[in-house]
């Protein structure tokens, strides 16, 4: 489950966000303050006083913002209404990310996986991908994947997938 790690309120009521996977961004909310739950924020001094409180962003005033929102929001993805799409949304990212901490570019693992930037980006970006592609994308990436099933205490890695 994510969770907001740190926030910071930024002029124009913008939100600077860190989150438990480590990404980090800017969260525009002059649309959402618009709306009726969060008219209260319109007040740049309340707005200011944003916090984090068991990993999502609250104000004094008794408003919060979802987590998934905020994550949606601050890495420019549809805002999830679903708990697949929560998940999508946090995959989409991952991959984007990994990628990013492996120093390849989305044109260089493109050409090492013999297809163009176009059906990379498509790909990191879709719902549902084979697990063979899964594994082809981390080794262009240079790296080994690796699936481990979580029970409880116990973390089994399971072999020749």
């Amino acid at each position: 489950m994510m969770k907001v790690r740190e926030v910071e309120a930024l002029p124009e009521h913008k939100l600077s966000v860190r989150f438990s996977d480590g990404t980090k961004g800017v969260a525009d909310m002059r649309a959402l303050i618009a709306t009726t739950p969060f008219r209260a924020l319109r007040d740049a001094r309340m707005f200011s006083q944003a916090y984090v409180d068991h990993g999502a962003v609250e104000w004094p005033c008794d408003v919060g913002i979802a987590t998934e929102t905020l994550y949606a929001m601050v890495h420019r993805l549809p805002r999830p209404e679903t708990v697949e799409q929560v998940r999508d949304n946090e995959l989409i990212v991952s991959l984007g990310e990994l990628r990013r901490l492996a120093g390849v570019t989305q044109t260089d693992a493109a050409a090492t996986l013999e297809m163009d930037q176009g059906q990379l980006s498509r790909f990191e970006r879709q719902e549902d991908r084979k697990l063979s592609t899964l594994r082809r994308y981390v080794e262009a990436l240079g790296g080994e994947l690796e699936i481990a099933v979580v029970l409880g205490d116990k973390r089994l890695v399971l072999r020749g997938l």
